[in-house]
């Protein structure tokens, strides 16, 4: 990476270990840090040679995607610290009510097309605060972060109001994301868009679907218990650290 004036997420081999990188859509200042899909550990060193990089182009702090407890050790020893904590829950679809999504009259979900994306990230912003909002970047890792996945959406009038993203990998699958404009909160579009991601992760034999959400999403958290989901004995951190 030559410029934190980089738009898109870059990767970055140090050695055996390799990290995407990119800068944080809400304070260009800010590097994203991402181990790179598929990656077991990461070594102390290598990841001291990607902070230096990451400070040579002029970042002055850098945030972690959200890891493992067993992935932060070499975050740790090197300074990080925890920024944000997310609580982490499954369910079996095979034992879940796969009853066919009922989105709210008037509205209905389908594949999204490239065309899409625009009106999603719309959403995204309207759904979250600023700092966790996605931009075209991130929405992109999301789709791409498992080797197949489903995008879809949800359509009132002609105008995209929720989507929501599906990874699936091996025998899991992965509710990446999921937004609802607050126009539309409470309306079942949230419920049916899970419905879906479980149907789908059913009918592909997935042993579990995952979700992860911050600690006080109290909303998001009654969505998923409602559905089924429970939660797992681990939580995902996001670590931060300044880069002097």
């Amino acid at each position: 990476m030559t410029s934190r004036a980089v738009t898109s997420r870059a990767t970055l081999t140090v050695g055996r270990d390799r990290f995407r990188i990119g800068p944080w859509h809400a304070d260009p200042r800010i590097a994203y840090l991402a181990l790179a899909p598929d990656t077991v550990r990461i070594h102390d060193d290598s990841l001291h040679v990607c902070v230096e990089r990451l400070s040579a182009a002029g970042y002055t702090s850098v945030i972690t995607s959200a890891l493992h407890p067993d992935e932060t050790g070499p975050f740790v020893r090197l300074g990080f610290e925890e920024f944000d904590r997310l609580r982490v829950l499954a369910v079996d679809p095979g034992s879940s009510d796969l009853g066919r999504p009922h989105p709210p009259v008037g509205v209905r979900l389908r594949r999204a097309r490239r065309r899409d994306r625009p009106a999603a990230l719309r959403v995204d912003h309207r759904a979250f605060p600023e700092f966790w909002r996605l931009d075209a970047a991130s929405m992109h890792d999301a789709e791409t972060a498992t080797p197949s996945a489903r995008f879809r959406v949800a359509e009132s009038d002609g105008v995209v109001v929720a989507y929501a993203i599906t990874g699936r990998s091996s025998s899991q699958a992965f509710l990446q994301r999921l937004a609802t404009d607050p126009e539309h909160a409470g309306s079942g579009l949230a419920t049916a868009l899970c419905q879906d991601a479980l149907r789908w992760a059913d009918r592909h034999r997935c042993s579990r679907l995952l979700v992860n959400t911050q600690v006080d999403n109290e909303r998001a958290l009654r969505l998923y218990h409602h559905l089924g989901f429970r939660m797992t004995p681990s939580d995902l951190v996001v670590l931060v650290r300044g880069i002097p």
